[in-house]
């Protein structure tokens, strides 16, 4: 391209140079204004550049891995990623890569160098997961300097392994924790029928659900009585200070047939909550969904243009009920009723233990529960409970006991 040049034009400096001919005619680029000669050729420098580099504001070649994540996370993390993995790639860019890495040249990034900061997070007793996501974030931004971008030929953490990592006991216990019966007995005693919790609780011991999903659905549009089915359609999130209906976690759209049990639950819900729009009137709480899908709610007696929703867990005046209210009956489950181990996702583990323990099929458990793999189902969801052990034997004992004896 052509060099860069400048000249004064009345008062003011203008920067010119050479763009790449379009359709064989010159592509000339300037920009004027500027008081001085030496704020043109500034200007006029960083804007040639980013010309030379395709948009981009440095040289790929002497890029520092700092600036390159910035590029990365600007150019896809924000632009293709959910609003969760975007908090967290902002959180492990500036909290782990960039302190490890950020003033080296991208293209200087060697895998000793990556195994050592991994070792070294161990070491500070990070978790297995926080050492798999945070080698996955630095991976995904490596990858994607290799194509499209072409920055390097190749990703040096493909040859970085993760240790062994010891999970301490009480950690371990609260991970594979099982809601037996009595646990969740006593559960539903101290948050029955008349608790903001109730439904929460039997929606996800009952269908499996993760939390945000629990209160993501719609009575009227999700649940099928005839068909004894409920679409997973959406989970509730917050992002920043607003509540959003956004696709279920791994885009795991999935319609799973009701007990009996929790369909009865669900049907006095419905009737319950129009008993209390009724009771209410016009000060009723009415829950809609705007165009980017998030939720507001404006009294009934307010004339709303948008779609209407009846959320799955509501206060008795309509006052929408998110995930982070579950937090107190979590809390209360510690404190008194002496439950450290409770949470709401044991009761999906719970959930996908029941049906494995009474042999359903690990296909169908991992449809149900929205897994990607089988292998998710059986590593996570599925724990060799005392019942399952015991089963073993007895179908092998069933299966060998016409064998002639030796």
């Amino acid at each position: 391209m052509g060099e860069l040049r400048t000249r004064k034009r009345g008062k003011y400096w203008e920067y010119s140079f050479e763009g790449a001919k379009i359709d064989g005619k010159r592509n000339p680029i300037s920009k004027s204004g500027f008081r001085t000669k030496a704020d043109a050729i500034a200007a006029g420098t960083q804007a040639k550049a980013e010309y030379d580099n395709t948009g981009r504001s440095f040289t790929p070649s002497d890029v520092s891995v700092a600036d390159y994540l910035d590029y990365w996370y600007e150019n896809y993390v924000l632009k293709h990623l959910a609003y969760r993995t975007q908090c967290d790639y902002e959180s492990k860019i500036r909290l782990h890569l960039k302190p490890a890495f950020g003033k080296y040249r991208l293209s200087a990034l060697e895998p000793d160098a990556i195994q050592r900061w991994i070792d070294g997070m161990k070491e500070k007793g990070y978790s297995k997961n926080m050492l798999k996501n945070s080698l996955a974030c630095l991976s995904g931004a490596l990858n994607y300097a290799i194509l499209p971008c072409k920055y390097i030929k190749s990703n040096p953490c493909d040859h970085v392994k993760i240790a062994k990592v010891t999970q301490p006991p009480e950690r371990k216990a609260k991970t594979e924790y099982i809601c037996v019966q009595e646990d969740f007995d006593k559960i539903v005693n101290r948050f029955g029928p008349g608790s903001i919790f109730y439904i929460p609780l039997m929606v996800a011991y009952h269908l499996g659900t993760r939390l945000g999903e629990s209160y993501g659905f719609d009575l009227l549009r999700d649940v099928n009585f005839e068909k004894h089915t409920i679409s997973i359609n959406y989970q509730m999130q917050k992002e920043g200070k607003t509540w959003f209906l956004r696709p279920p976690k791994y885009d795991s759209y999935r319609t799973i047939g009701m007990d009996p049990f929790i369909e009865s639950i669900l049907k006095q819900e419905i009737v319950n909550r129009k008993k209390h729009m009724m009771l209410y009137g016009e000060y009723f709480m009415k829950t809609y969904v705007s165009k980017d899908d998030s939720l507001f709610q404006a009294p009934a007696s307010t004339e709303i243009v948008g779609k209407e929703i009846m959320p799955v867990c509501a206060r008795e005046n309509g006052e929408l009920l998110t995930p982070e209210s579950f937090k107190y009956c979590v809390r209360v489950v510690h404190n008194e009723l002496c439950n450290p181990l409770f949470h709401h996702h044991c009761l999906r583990h719970t959930h996908g233990t029941i049906l494995a323990e009474n042999g359903a099929n690990p296909k169908a458990v991992m449809e149900r529960l929205g897994h990607k793999d089988i292998k998710t189902t059986f590593n996570r969801y599925i724990f060799a409970t005392d019942k399952m052990k015991d089963d073993a034997v007895r179908i092998f004992t069933e299966a060998t006991n016409n064998l002639p004896t030796i």
